[in-house]
């Protein structure tokens, strides 16, 4: 019998090689192919919009599950856990912001009531400090205010249009949250039981690495917006600034964006205090501490604490994640950048394997380095007719 018509031996998919494959196999290999590409498009266009609010509730509810945990044990019951758990959340968020819409309410309509006699002595604060004609200043003043009021109209509006997006990424972030609480342990097992065993390593790094790099930067950010919440809240005590609090909730709120947020506190307060209260002097303190505040949290304080978190990314490498990945998705970016470095940090790792020092690249070049430089030394220290010294191994 001809070795064409011999009848191979039956091993496992995995086990045979590209060479055995027959038409069949490769219509089949296209229709899954087909069919796998359809169904991450099906899913990106379902979830595309809201899929941050999903990743959102998953971290969410990882470092939540300590408190779950802890009620669990003493409520008896995993669900009502669950609850009280997501009601420490959102109930002080609900307060909160009902307090600072009733604040700023307020004051909103007091100066909208105040507007011309505000105009009018910001002018001339400002004439007394620019070589301006108070006339031009006011007039460029109520341009500025104009622009202003209808700049924030187009942001309601805008915010109002956004109003079924946000609805639906609150509503699937908090039953994202009560679902990954009420059911870790099947998620966890559902995962184990469908990825092979030969990508152990690959699963063990991704978590490892995007874990550690989570942990770290919203270790460090909240650490961060809460000391940025508390120097604003102290300036605004000692220079008597009304809403103290409520600004250093605001600080602690807009300050996720690296460079820019706090700006948006700190640079209408000095203004107020050089315009309204006269004060130059303080004024500049105020100024001066709210940049030197920015500048260093953003690009040392909350690296750095980012990198303290993590044993697996350094000072340099968590500066890029959160800044670009701010930069590229907003506030979602925080938890994405991150992420996107943890991920690409565990495929690199498993693709180059575990480190092999002895056959490494830096071994190879430092033993050229070291044959290169003794070969000079050994030639010179040879006398004419004498061969070249030779180091030997001392004895035992």
């Amino acid at each position: 019998m001809s070795d064409r018509h011999q009848k191979r031996p039956m091993t496992g998919g995995d086990e045979r090689r590209l060479t055995d494959l027959t038409v069949g196999d490769a219509k089949r290999i296209l229709v899954y192919g087909v069919m796998v590409l359809l169904a991450v498009g099906l899913l990106v266009a379902l979830l595309g919009r809201i899929m941050i609010a999903l990743l959102l509730g998953v971290v969410a509810a990882v470092y939540l599950l300590p408190v779950q945990r802890w009620l669990e044990k003493r409520l008896r019951a995993r669900e009502g856990s669950a609850l009280v758990t997501i009601a420490l959340i959102v109930l002080p968020l609900v307060g909160l912001t009902a307090y600072l819409g009733y604040e700023l309410s307020g004051y909103s309509n007091f100066v909208r009531q105040r507007r011309e006699e505000m105009i009018g002595a910001l002018s001339r604060a400002l004439s007394h400090y620019l070589p301006v004609a108070p006339g031009r200043m006011r007039a460029g003043l109520e341009a500025a205010f104009a622009e202003a009021v209808a700049q924030s109209v187009e942001s309601i509006q805008a915010l109002r249009q956004q109003t079924p997006l946000l609805l639906a990424s609150l509503t699937l972030f908090f039953f994202t949250v009560f679902y990954v609480l009420t059911h870790r342990a099947r998620l966890e097992a559902y995962i184990k039981l469908r990825v092979p065993g030969e990508y152990l390593p690959l699963y063990e790094r991704l978590a490892t690495n995007i874990g550690g790099a989570l942990h770290g930067a919203i270790r460090a950010v909240f650490i961060d917006q809460s000391l940025k919440g508390v120097a604003i809240l102290l300036l605004n005590l000692v220079f008597g600034i009304p809403l103290a609090v409520v600004l250093a909730v605001i600080t602690f709120l807009i300050g996720f964006f690296p460079l820019l947020g706090e700006w948006a506190v700190y640079i209408p307060v000095s203004a107020y205090l050089l315009v309204f209260r006269h004060a130059p002097m303080s004024a500049a303190i105020y100024l001066g501490v709210g940049v030197c505040m920015t500048v260093g949290s953003s690009l040392l304080l909350r690296p750095r604490l980012a990198s303290g978190g993590t044993r697996h990314f350094g000072f340099y490498w968590m500066l890029v994640a959160l800044v670009a990945g701010v930069y590229s998705f907003g506030i979602p970016g925080i938890v994405l950048g991150p992420a996107i470095l943890g991920f690409v940090k565990a495929v690199v790792e498993t693709l180059l394997g575990r480190v092999r020092y002895d056959t490494s690249l830096l071994v190879t070049e430092i033993r050229r380095e070291q044959s290169e430089t003794r070969e000079p030394v050994e030639a010179a220290r040879a006398e004419p007719g004498e061969y070249p010294l030779v180091e030997h191994p001392a004895g035992p």
